[in-house]
């Protein structure tokens, strides 16, 4: 797939690839976040691309307060000189995310974070909807804080093996069920959260009744509300992925383990349409992806870990999928600020 990306400036380029000394660094960024503006990236952007730059020395407020600062120049798109007539130069270049193996990705996200670490405890104790004691309810939590009573929601819980190098891997299979919402509601009351030997699998997006996939399968074209997107990165051990989740300047809505390796977030995105769900959902994922986020995760339709289910095949400890965080209107700024 081809994009138009906007033009910055080689010198500025040159300036992300190597962040200033210590001492130097708040010029530094004087420097870029102009034309970095300037070559229409969102403030939210701008802030994740320095974000990653910085030891924990530069504060988040420092940053936001320069980005600010530099919102109030007004400042316009950069040109590349061959006209003085254009505003922006745009180049033609592949949608390649960065590939980084499994250590790089873990250094990356270390280096990132510095000395901030948070654990499911610490998310527990900040989440606006605090999940009950018996985990095995979260799924009822889920369902009540993010979804609206005339929406429908898929739960898949068949599977078929896939054998790996590692062990055994459940992958879904078939078209699940799909209810509304305070349908799911009543017959988790009555008959507990739906789980196979794989554990439960939920579609984050609500969808239409009946699926236009085979037998019934949901596909893209059934989801009804552009609301999430899901993070995971199999590349990074849980207890990491956790603190990186924790600390990204994005909206997440709801952090769960997957009873596997990887903990899922959930970012609230409220898209207006499929085209507005893949353009942020492609920057999100462009953005981090030398964290080693899972690209397999960015279509509307794609399957989460269900929370209050509880998985035997290719689990980590008890297996349960449990809800860590919960906040129905997140903002775009971090669960944890870095503390200064």
């Amino acid at each position: 797939m081809i994009r138009e990306t906007p033009f910055i400036p080689p010198r500025t380029r040159a300036e992300l690839a190597f962040p200033a000394s210590i001492g130097q660094r708040h010029e530094q960024i004087k420097r870029v976040v102009l034309p970095l503006l300037g070559a229409i990236l969102t403030p939210d952007a701008v802030f994740v691309q320095l974000r990653s730059m910085y030891e924990p020395d530069v504060s988040d407020r420092e940053i936001r307060n320069l980005i600010e600062w530099a919102i109030a120049k007004n400042p316009q798109p950069c040109g590349n000189g061959s006209s003085r007539n254009d505003n922006v130069r745009t180049l033609q270049v592949p949608e390649k995310p960065e590939r980084v193996t499994a250590e790089q990705a873990r250094a990356n996200v270390e280096k990132w974070l510095g000395d901030f670490r948070a654990d499911e405890c610490d998310l527990w104790h900040v989440s606006p909807w605090q999940p009950l004691e018996d985990w095995k309810l979260d799924s009822m939590m889920l369902l009540a804080a993010l979804y609206d009573k005339t929406e429908r929601v898929n739960i898949v819980t068949e599977f078929t093996i896939e054998e790996k190098k590692d062990g055994q891997k459940a992958n879904p299979k078939g078209a699940g069920k799909i209810l509304l919402r305070d349908q799911w509601m009543r017959w988790i009351r009555d008959h507990g959260t739906p789980q196979s030997k794989a554990g439960a699998w939920i579609r984050p997006n609500p969808v239409k009744k009946i699926g236009s996939g085979k037998a019934g399968a949901v596909t893209d074209n059934d989801v009804t509300s552009y609301r999430f997107t899901i993070l995971e990165s199999d590349l990074l051990p849980a207890e990491l992925a956790l603190s990186f989740w924790a600390r990204l300047p994005l909206p997440v809505a709801a952090i769960i383990s997957s009873g596997g390796k990887s903990p899922h977030a959930w970012i609230k995105l409220d898209s207006a349409d499929a085209a507005d769900y893949h353009s942020k959902v492609d920057r999100i994922y462009t953005l981090l992806s030398r964290f080693g986020l899972c690209q397999s995760n960015k279509n509307e339709s794609r399957l989460s870990r269900l929370p209050g289910a509880q998985r035997e095949i290719g689990k980590q400890g008890d297996g349960a999928q449990r809800l860590y965080y919960l906040n129905p209107d997140p903002i775009e700024a971090p669960i944890f600020e870095r503390s200064k």
